[in-house]
């Protein structure tokens, strides 16, 4: 499929995914015939590829689809249902327990958002459980986790691991056959943990993870984690677009913009903040105040690398998911955040040669190993594809 094709078809999926503007009545994906013109085998693939498909087997029920295209909708909607139930009894499990030992933790990216934003267990797609842990608490949480059956992927102490943003756990559901969770389990199936200290990447000092720390989880704070979630992952997957959409489309008229605004001066990622906000706006008529789209807007150079590698918006950046997924997608990091400033090169730096932490996470090296090649080999990857990105001519 070439681009434009791709780019048409993304526009296609977020009709019937985002949320209509509220004046819509009734929603625009609820017009009968749209289906008349849509390649619905071509559409699936793509919203299963942006993490989307469940929302659309939902946003499109009262759609005269042909029969083989709604069976395998609702097929998708049943499972991602069912999984979504396993993991939200999982994480009350693990809850129970991080609160009976008194660490304080705070759910991100898992079942009870779906409900949240959606208000449907089933819609939104999981790949497994996000928890955020204070750093003071991260060697109590990862002994409480061995002994709920977890097992870290990296090895060593977990003193040595201290500066990684997140860290992988792994529970075998075939390891726990008491466990209530593993009655419907299938052989050789996991539950995957990923326990978070910090919510932006390359950053040392998180003002968002500290935010939570003091306040909790406040309609602001929820809402710029949400935007954090799409600059972490390039802008490459409709699902983290339709996340802020519905947010605004709930709970935007109660969110206090400009304690918002000021949290979002202090990120090092606020451009980008405004950069998701004003994506998501653009389906929310006049729910993002303007001053706050514009206190957050990018700088000339920023602007510049966000559009030359996203393109004009989602649709455009869903034709480009593949490269942002890549090294090319170094720069929307960058365009994402106050570039010029200290915070910019710092982010920089941290691409290039991230803690030691972060990399035996990702290679699972012993504690002992060298990383020297480790690092090398990450400087060949990303600084070539960054520099062809640029340098390239925008399409």
């Amino acid at each position: 499929m070439t681009p434009g094709a791709e780019s048409e078809l993304a526009r296609e999926l977020l009709s019937f995914c985002l949320p209509p503007p509220r004046s819509a009545q009734p929603p625009a994906f609820t017009a009968p015939a749209a289906s008349a013109r849509t390649d619905w085998d071509a559409l699936i693939r793509l919203s299963i590829e942006q993490g989307v498909a469940p929302l659309l087997a939902v946003r499109t029920r009262q759609l005269r689809l042909p029969v083989a295209a709604r069976e395998r909708l609702e097929s998708i909607y049943s499972s991602n249902s069912i999984r979504n139930l396993r993991l939200a009894a999982e994480e009350s499990r693990i809850s129970a327990a991080l609160s009976a030992a008194s660490l304080r933790h705070w759910p991100l990216k898992g079942p009870g958002l779906s409900e949240r934003l959606y208000g449907d267990i089933g819609v939104r797609q999981v790949a497994d459980l996000d928890l955020l842990v204070e750093p003071a608490g991260l060697g109590r949480a990862d002994s409480l986790l061995a002994e709920l059956g977890y097992t870290r992927h990296t090895d060593g102490s977990i003193e040595s691991l201290s500066s990684a943003q997140e860290l992988i756990y792994v529970r075998s559901l075939a390891s726990s056959p008491s466990s209530p969770v593993t009655s419907h389990k299938t052989p050789g199936t996991a539950f995957h943990l990923d326990l978070h200290q910090r919510l932006l990447p390359y950053v040392r000092r998180d003002p968002l993870a500290a935010s939570v720390f003091a306040a909790g989880m406040t309609k602001e704070n929820v809402l710029l984690y949400l935007c954090a979630n799409q600059i972490t992952h390039r802008f490459a997957r409709l699902r983290y677009l339709c996340d802020v959409a519905a947010f605004l489309a709930g709970e935007g008229g109660a969110v206090d913009w400009d304690a918002l605004l000021a949290l979002a001066r202090r990120m090092p990622w606020g451009p980008g903040i405004g950069f998701a906000l004003g994506w998501a706006d653009r389906y929310m008529p006049r729910v993002v105040p303007p001053h706050v789209l514009h206190a957050l807007r990018p700088n000339p150079l920023g602007n510049m690398l966000l559009r030359h590698s996203l393109g004009a918006g989602a649709a455009d950046a869903v034709s480009r998911t593949r490269l942002l997924d890549g090294p090319g997608g170094a720069s929307v990091s960058l365009g994402a955040a106050y570039l010029g400033r200290p915070s910019a090169a710092a982010i920089a730096w941290q691409m290039m040669f991230p803690s030691r932490a972060y990399l035996r996470e990702q290679t699972g090296a012993p504690e002992d190993a060298p990383l020297a090649s480790a690092y090398a080999a990450r400087l060949l990857r990303k600084i070539p594809g960054a520099l062809r990105q640029l340098l390239k001519p925008a399409p």
